[in-house]
């Protein structure tokens, strides 16, 4: 077992340290692909109105695919730095599914910044809330939120496209 690092007195394992740099990475490289390519404006283009970009010349069929190809490569990422972090197990992922649907929902469908600031939010409300509740009712605070939000706000705190 690895000893933990000491950043001002405040302890942190190195793979945490990873998994941190690795999502910013990822972040990063998502952010850029989105803004400054073509297949990222086309992606951005398709999600805002299909029809018009089918008119403009855009192969949607592609864009499909290469949104599939690049969520699975980014769903894969996301599972080996949980896999760092956590036990690998056949259902190690089935416990955050209601907490990354509530991030979504948060942050607004379609909106891929929303969804960041979504689970960042999510994330934080499920850590806080055990100072007052047992940790069993994590995922109740994230579906919790999600109510709320379905109820005061359909479209997300910011707006998606869908």
């Amino acid at each position: 077992m690895q000893p933990a690092l000491d950043f001002w007195g405040l302890k942190v394992k190195a793979y945490s340290l990873v998994v941190v740099m690795l999502t910013a990475i990822a972040t990063a490289a998502l952010h850029f692909l989105l803004q400054k390519t073509k297949i990222g404006k086309a992606m951005r283009a398709v999600a805002d109105n299909t029809d018009l970009a089918l008119v403009t010349g855009i192969n949607v069929n592609r864009v499909v695919i290469w949104t599939w190809v690049i969520a699975a490569g980014l769903t894969a990422l996301g599972g080996g730095m949980y896999g760092l972090l956590e036990a690998v197990r056949p259902n190690m992922g089935w416990f955050l599914i209601l907490p990354m649907f509530a991030a979504v929902i948060l942050g607004g469908i379609g909106n891929p910044y929303g969804a960041i600031a979504g689970s960042l939010i999510v994330g934080l409300a499920q850590e806080v809330s055990t100072y007052w509740l047992p940790t069993e009712y994590k995922l109740a605070v994230a579906l919790l939120m999600v109510i709320v939000v379905l109820l005061i706000r359909p479209q997300g705190l910011f707006k998606g496209t869908a």
